[in-house]
This record gives C-alpha cells, sequence and structure tokens, in this order.
C-alpha cells in the first residue's frame, strides 16, 4: 500500500510540475512588428525575463535622441519612462504630461517617469529619424524595413 500512494504522489507531483513549466512557458510571449494598417507581420521576437523594451529616434523638431521604455503587463503595453535631451514640439514639458508621476533632470538627460498605457502602439519609421526597438541584449533596426507605419504589440503565445 505504501509503494501504491508514494507512487501516486509521484504522479500528482510530476503534473504540478509539468503545469507550473507550461504556466511560464505561456507567459513568456512575443512582441510582434508588423505593417499599419495592412497586418503583414514584418518581425516576431521572445520577450524575455523582463519584459520591457525601448523605442529610441532622433526627434523630427529638436533633432536629438529621445528613448522610451515601456514594460508588458499580460497583454498591455506601459510606457514608464521617456528620456530626451530638449524640450520642443511633441516632447514633454512638466511631470503633468497624461500618466506622468515625476520629473528628473541628469546630466545629460530630462526623464519623465511615467505609468501611460498605450493601447494601440503604432510608429512611423523613417531612415532619417533612426528608429530602434531594443528588447533584451538585442537592437532591432526598424529601418532595415521600407519607411511606414508599423504596429507593436504582444503575442502571449500558444498556451499548448
Amino acid at each position: 500500500m505504501r509503494l501504491f500512494i508514494a507512487g501516486v504522489l509521484a504522479l500528482v507531483l510530476a503534473a504540478c510540475s509539468s503545469v507550473g513549466t507550461n504556466s511560464l512557458n505561456i507567459g513568456s510571449g512575443y512582441l510582434v512588428i508588423s505593417q499599419f494598417p495592412e497586418g503583414v507581420e514584418l518581425g516576431r521576437y521572445p520577450l524575455g525575463e523582463n519584459k520591457t523594451f525601448f523605442l529610441s529616434f532622433i526627434h523630427s523638431v529638436s533633432k536629438t535622441k529621445v528613448k522610451d521604455i515601456y514594460e508588458i503587463r499580460g497583454r498591455r503595453i506601459i510606457q514608464t519612462e521617456e528620456f530626451f535631451k530638449a524640450h520642443g514640439a511633441g516632447l514633454p514639458s512638466s511631470p503633468e504630461e497624461p500618466g506622468g508621476l515625476s520629473w528628473e533632470k541628469t546630466k545629460d538627460w530630462f526623464i519623465l517617469h511615467m505609468e501611460r498605457p498605450i493601447p494601440k502602439l503604432v510608429v512611423r519609421t523613417d531612415k532619417t529619424y533612426q528608429n530602434r526597438l531594443g528588447l533584451g541584449s538585442e537592437t532591432i533596426d526598424l529601418n532595415g524595413w521600407e519607411d511606414q507605419a508599423i504596429l507593436i504589440f504582444v503575442d502571449p503565445g500558444n498556451p499548448y
């Protein structure tokens, strides 16, 4: 009888262990880049453990670098910081910006800390503005494709 109970316990523990593993795989997911509005997929990249990415570009008016930091929460994209060098058209000017939490000035950057949900992340790429996406240790040159509008979204992956 003890042998039977030990066998059943081993099966239950193995089942619990595999459910945990599948749960981890479900949560990993992908960051997907597609043409907008056409929907043609251009790239699909694993999210990795920290589930963050950045977009960087040269601002069209100030001609200075801007870097936006995003965090993935479930299927949602949340902008958490914006780094920029100069105030100007389209750049933050106070912590009261939508989703703004606090403001910081370092030697090299103005930084707006924020909690801004992004319902649809559409980016217009242009080779002139050096559009890049950083995900983990990888930097993706968004100008590797033709200048266009792209949609960046989260695909949680196959749950099975």
